[in-house]
């Protein structure tokens, strides 16, 4: 099961990465690509998921079970965040560019915006995997840092593999549909472990 939840893990990084720089050939169309429009998609989305991280650790429950499984509704909803997120950019566009497409704040605000759903509801998941992960096992510290690493390879895999293939042979639509299956497959592994949930392990 440890194994499951560590994937799940490198998944849902994999998909915030994945689904940042994807962000940024999206909104390029609407406000331009630039420093500003990369530091708003970068801050927006590491904003909401800190917020995530803040409320998932909150859901910690003593139930290891229910808490998995509001992980993977965490995980599905941000998958579908992401996949719906190209059909609400022209919605946006009409909101926030169409009265000043000059307009810096505008266009700051308008990159920033499309993270901020996906990023909160995929950031509710990693404190309620990790709390799962010690708790199956034993040599916590070692877990943890075996959690992160998963998330952090997962990252890069997710940045390197949009930025390098996906955008040049799914474009950035289907980029994120692609993100948004991998994101619901990280939320079958993690309710499937909730499902098959066996007893801690000593520590």
């Amino acid at each position: 099961m440890i194994a499951a939840l560590l994937l799940a893990e490198a998944l849902t990084a994999f998909c915030a990465l994945a689904f940042e720089t994807a962000t940024a050939r999206l909104v390029a169309p609407h406000a331009g690509l630039s420093t500003d429009s990369w530091t708003a998609i970068i801050a927006g989305f590491l904003l909401s998921w800190a917020l995530g991280n803040h409320l998932g650790g909150t859901f910690a429950r003593d139930s290891a079970r229910l808490s998995l499984f509001i992980a993977a509704t965490a995980i599905l909803s941000g998958a579908a965040a992401i996949a719906l997120t190209p059909a609400m950019l022209p919605i946006l566009d009409e909101w926030i560019m169409a009265p000043d497409p000059l307009a810096r704040w505008r266009a700051v605000m308008f990159a920033a915006v499309p993270t901020l759903l996906p990023g909160f509801l995929l950031g509710i998941a990693p404190p309620l995997l990790m709390l799962a992960i010690i708790a199956r096992g034993g040599g916590p510290g070692a877990l943890v840092g075996l959690a992160n690493a998963a998330g952090a390879a997962g990252s890069a895999a997710g940045a390197v593999s949009v930025l390098w293939f996906g955008l040049d042979l799914l474009g950035a639509r289907g980029t994120c549909l692609a993100i948004g299956a991998l994101g619901a497959l990280g939320a079958t592994l993690v309710a499937a472990a909730a499902c098959f949930l066996g007893p801690r392990q000593p520590a």
